[in-house]
């Protein structure tokens, strides 16, 4: 028997691996088992995305299009999808099913599927694809509907809309996105209310176009727009948009080829002389914006009514420039108390940069919003100073001589420690920003949010020119201080502005008024400080002779150049915090899934040929060290 053993001992071996396998297989069928050794779990569906799958009480169909035989490179994000979704089928098992629809199956049917898809709310994508000098262009739809009995589709799109050749970069954004980007949507599907975020206007803040980008993301997963406290009574503004209408109609009737809106010229009419539709809304927006502003001028035509922002569960006021009057500084507080957030993006110091196009020289002037002595009594010192950092984003000059690679008025911040709202977060680029210090109530939890690094330099009142670099320079001077903090979250219960506070007769009248229901004390509530306005503010580019909005990831100083791809966080950052402040902060880890590209540490770089020859070299000197010490043993045991 043992001869027969040794005889056939391959055979048994082989077939009792076999067995192993086939056992170790039939066991993984029964159970889902995944293993992610990444140190951020990133692979893996996170314990809040679990939780939703496996409490699903209706059955959710997810209908995917990204369907066929493509190319490799879009083969995977194929891959990523199906892989992604068939987690989300492991977690939500039966109540969570999939239907693979290709839409060119049915040659004769596939132009009418694709319009359905597209109404639906679903936007194809052209993929560039590059092979031996030639293009090829391919249309995909990645995005999915996720359906739920009888209630209105929910639209995902997965991959952004336009047309782009493929890298690894878009692939890495499209992976690390889908999780975040289906929770959405189930949430969405599932709880169908949206909450309301407003843009305060009527004091010179960041317009509709300044604040594009962050707008166009908020309004994926709530229900964004702007408002006014101090309101044109409906007779008025009614007015304002027949009068717009009108003079815009004038514009193009008198051939008017452009028109300068916020010191950007912006066309009137397309490239065959037909009226421009992409600018035709903006344009007449910003007329009657126009003429709102004369006419709040007079206060006949004006109205605060109390309850302007009882609808208003985030309020985002960001850059104002002119003052408020009692009465709204009086509603937002009020607003406040009731448990209403607020995001407060504010400027102490302002720089006109265009000056510097004609001179050389300008100098920060305070900006007449007289917030500061509001904002302290909820226990944040706005600092009339401006912070440089050596540590900071370039800047193309107004006066077309070039660029300035390090403009120390742009401090990129980040946080020395941890922070939910910083993980995988890109640095934050920050312009002419003040410091923000911390007072009075100690029963407030206080969070700090952005710091500037160790080299930094306060300014207080100081010009501004592209010559004096060497002063700007937070490096030629010692600090020993700490780093200040420039971002706060509040949360707590807070003291209203108004509680003991001398005020005039007649507004002490109104206070004490019972229609009012005037609070001394807020509900727990919470509120962000930031001492930027500029922070959520994108630059404008001219691509193809077209004005289009940069994405806040991206640097428009680097526009033409390698180093133009995603490196700042402004956006992630900023949802982080509105997804806090609306009590949605299970979708932070998620979003914190999608990695930003790390910029090099330039520090280290002249290191490069050090490494590379470490990397060519061990390798060799390892492999000739093993084949040496084999030979020895085997010259000895023969030997012997």
């Amino acid at each position: 028997m043992k001869g027969l053993y040794n005889k056939y001992k391959s055979f048994f071996n082989l077939l009792l691996v076999l067995v192993i396998v086939v056992f170790i297989n039939i066991i993984s069928s029964l159970f889902f088992i995944r293993f992610d050794l990444s140190v951020d779990k990133i692979h893996s569906l996170s314990n809040e995305t679990k939780e939703t799958l496996t409490k699903l009480d209706e059955i959710i169909t997810a209908d995917v299009y990204l369907v066929g035989e493509y190319p490799a490179e879009i083969e995977k994000l194929k891959k990523s999808l199906f892989e992604k979704l068939n987690e989300f089928k492991a977690y939500g098992g039966d109540n969570f099913k999939i239907n693979y629809i290709n839409l060119d199956e049915d040659p004769d049917l596939a132009k009418e599927f694709k319009n359905q898809v597209f109404k639906d709310g679903i936007d194809y994508t052209d993929i560039i694809i590059s092979r031996d000098s030639k293009q090829e262009v391919i249309r995909i739809w990645t995005g999915i509907i996720l359906r739920m009995g009888d209630q209105i589709p929910e639209p995902v799109q997965l991959l952004q809309k336009g047309k782009f050749p493929i890298s690894q970069l878009i692939i890495n954004q499209f992976n690390d996105q889908l999780e975040y980007n289906i929770v959405l949507g189930l949430n969405n599907l599932i709880n169908p209310t949206t909450q309301k975020i407003n843009f305060l206007r009527g004091h010179g803040e960041l317009d509709n176009a300044d604040a594009w980008i962050i707008r166009d993301q908020l309004i994926k997963y709530y229900d964004v727009d702007t408002i006014r406290i101090k309101q044109l009574k409906a007779k008025y503004y009614n007015e304002s948009i027949d009068v717009s209408n009108n003079q815009y109609d004038s514009l193009i009737s008198n051939k008017i080829d452009t028109i300068k809106i916020a010191n950007r010229s912006v066309p009137l009419f397309d490239k065959i002389g037909n009226p421009n539709k992409n600018t035709k809304r903006y344009v007449k927006k910003s007329i009657q914006n126009k003429i709102i502003s004369k006419y709040m001028g007079n206060p006949n035509k004006i109205s605060e009514e109390l309850d302007v922002l009882d609808e208003t569960d985030l309020l985002i006021v960001a850059k104002p420039k002119l003052n408020f009057s009692e009465k709204e500084l009086f509603i937002i507080d009020q607003y406040a108390m009731k448990g209403g957030k607020i995001i407060w993006l504010v400027d102490m110091l302002d720089v006109d940069e265009s000056i510097l196009q004609d001179t050389n020289i300008t100098y920060a002037k305070p900006v007449n919003h007289e917030l500061q002595q509001f904002l302290f009594k909820y226990g944040a010192r706005f600092n009339v100073n401006m912070v440089n950092d050596a540590r900071s984003a370039p800047l193309i000059r107004e006066d077309g001589l070039g660029r300035i690679p390090n403009w120390y008025f742009f401090p990129l911040l980040y946080m020395d420690g941890p922070s939910k709202y910083l993980k995988n977060v890109g640095p934050i680029k920050s312009r002419y920003l003040c410091s923000i210090d911390t007072v009075g109530e100690n029963n407030i939890k206080k969070t700090p949010l952005l710091k500037t690094s160790l080299n930094y330099k306060i300014l207080r009142q100081t010009s501004v020119n592209y010559q004096n670099l060497y002063n700007y320079n937070p490096k030629n001077f010692d600090n020993n201080a700490e780093p200040p903090v420039c971002a706060w979250l509040f949360e707590g219960i807070f003291s209203s502005n108004y509680q003991n506070r001398s005020v005039s007769k007649k507004f002490k009248k109104f206070i004490s008024n019972p229609i009012v229901n005037f609070k001394e004390k807020s509900v727990p509530t919470k509120m962000v400080f930031i001492g930027d306005g500029d922070l959520i503010r994108n630059d404008f580019l001219k691509i193809n002779d077209q004005i289009k909005p940069v994405l806040l990831s991206f640097e428009s100083a680097d526009y033409g150049t390698p180093d133009f791809f995603p490196r700042y966080g402004n956006s992630m950052f900023f949802q982080n915090l509105v997804d806090e402040l609306l009590n949605k902060s299970e979708l932070i880890p998620l979003r914190s899934k999608m990695n930003m590209p790390r910029l090099l540490n330039k520090d280290i770089y002249s290191e490069k040929q050090f490494w590379q020859s470490i990397n060519i070299i061990l390798p060799t000197i390892i492999i000739i060290l093993i084949g040496l010490i084999n030979k020895y043993f085997r010259k000895k045991k023969y030997v012997s």
